[in-house]
């Protein structure tokens, strides 16, 4: 055997370490991890359809081509976990996201995960009427306007359900509402 052949793979000194697991509280005393989780959704348009599936049919309803990227949605969680956790208030989270920034892949998605089951949660207690409308008709028509003021309460447990509503809300993947109601039904 030649000693001296050329060999794919690294010396184990100069491996990557492999990513860990990280666990991220998300809630309560945490909650500035969403919010600049939403803020940076809010600034990056066209990441957050390419994060949502663009659909052709809702692009076509808005008189646009459906977007697309060469950018993996790997990069686009990457480009968030940097959003969010360069600038965390612990500074250890700082530090762990400094030394491995591709182990926070893993809790974005899952935090989009949780958001996606409370966003729904949330849906049911709009039923159908308020399928497909965006929170401002909501908040405009007489009839949800009212739904939305008993859900107030929810609202501010739940302060991001807007921004979800406004990307998610014709999207059948995260609205099963929406899927079973006439998107101009009122």
């Amino acid at each position: 055997m030649d000693n001296n052949a050329a060999c794919d793979d690294p010396p184990p000194s100069q491996a990557a370490p492999p990513t860990k697991k990280v666990s991220i509280l998300w809630e309560k005393t945490h909650s500035a991890r969403t919010s600049r989780l939403i803020a940076w959704c809010n600034a990056n348009e066209d990441a957050c359809i390419k994060l949502f599936s663009d659909s052709s049919k809702e692009a076509k309803e808005q008189g646009r081509k459906k977007k697309q990227s060469g950018v993996s949605r790997d990069a686009y969680y990457l480009q968030l976990a940097d959003a969010i956790f360069s600038i965390d208030e612990d500074p250890g989270v700082r530090q762990l996201f400094q030394n491995d920034p591709k182990a926070f892949i893993k809790p974005v998605q899952s935090r989009f995960g949780t958001l996606k089951k409370k966003y729904q949660e949330f849906n049911k207690s709009l039923k159908q009427t308020g399928a497909g409308l965006t929170y401002e008709q909501l908040k405009q028509d007489p009839e949800t306007k009212t739904l939305i003021g008993k859900l107030y309460s929810q609202l501010k447990t739940f302060p991001w359900w807007p921004d979800l509503h406004g990307w998610w809300r014709t999207n059948p993947a995260f609205n099963a509402t929406y899927s079973t109601a006439d998107s101009g039904q009122d």
